[in-house]
């Protein structure tokens, strides 16, 4: 009996920690985003949560502010692990030269790397769109203008949820309002939505990218040189 007793331990011990591997691959990451703009005022937030909780990643956009021919964004960026907070707060600019060069850094990486949207598509199919919420208030000062205005960000809602339809899974309705303000110039919006994939699935798809990384020409380091390259 005692010479039994050692193999039954290590067999218990190894499904134990078996079932605690099932419980975390199955586990749900969840993202949250935020957006909501009145007047000038703007702020957007996006939460994620990972591991029932034990890791936490908030970004915060507190202020955008248009300094004519560029966007200030001031920052907090957050990661939160087993309960510990650490802030950051930083500044950036955002001007079209910026937004030229991140388009280019994009159209590169799709060359170097194979398939890339084929793994992106494979990706958004396995997240989940549980709620959809955006409000809009939109007004020019014209009667005629409004109406036209208000169609057209009508048909811009809907084609985006057209084609978030095709990549991922819908599981709501989607809950989408436009209302006209024909009292003078306005313009409000406020948009959520939450989103979740499975921690397993999540933790495939950074493997599978990984993989592609180092299938590049120059492996990884090609990325890092491509994505933080002044």
């Amino acid at each position: 009996m005692m010479l039994g007793y050692p193999y039954g331990w290590k067999t218990a011990a190894g499904l134990f920690f078996l079932f605690i591997l099932i419980i975390i691959l199955r586990s749900k990451v969840v993202i949250k985003g935020h957006l909501k703009r009145v007047g000038s005022d703007d702020d957007a937030e996006l939460n994620i949560k990972a591991l029932y909780g034990i890791i936490r990643y908030r970004y915060k956009v507190p202020i955008i502010l248009f300094t004519g021919t560029s966007v200030q964004l001031q920052e907090q960026v957050t990661k939160a692990k087993a309960g510990i907070d650490t802030w950051k707060q930083y500044n950036e600019e955002i001007d079209a030269e910026k937004i030229a060069r991140s388009i280019d850094k994009f159209k590169h990486l799709l060359h170097v790397t194979r398939n890339l949207t084929g793994w992106a598509r494979k990706t958004l199919t396995k997240v989940h769109l549980l709620e959809w919420n955006w409000t809009t208030f939109v007004g020019t000062g014209d009667a005629m203008w409004t109406a036209m205005t208000t169609g057209a960000v009508w048909s811009v809602k809907t084609s985006i949820i057209g084609l978030l339809s095709q990549m991922l899974k819908l599981k709501t309705e989607p809950k989408m309002n436009v209302q006209p303000i024909y009292q003078g110039a306005a313009f409000r919006t406020e948009w959520s939505c939450i989103a979740q994939i499975r921690f397993g699935y999540a933790i495939l798809a950074g493997l599978q990218l990984l993989v592609r990384m180092r299938k590049t020409k120059g492996g990884v380091k090609a990325w890092q040189n491509i994505l933080f390259k002044a």
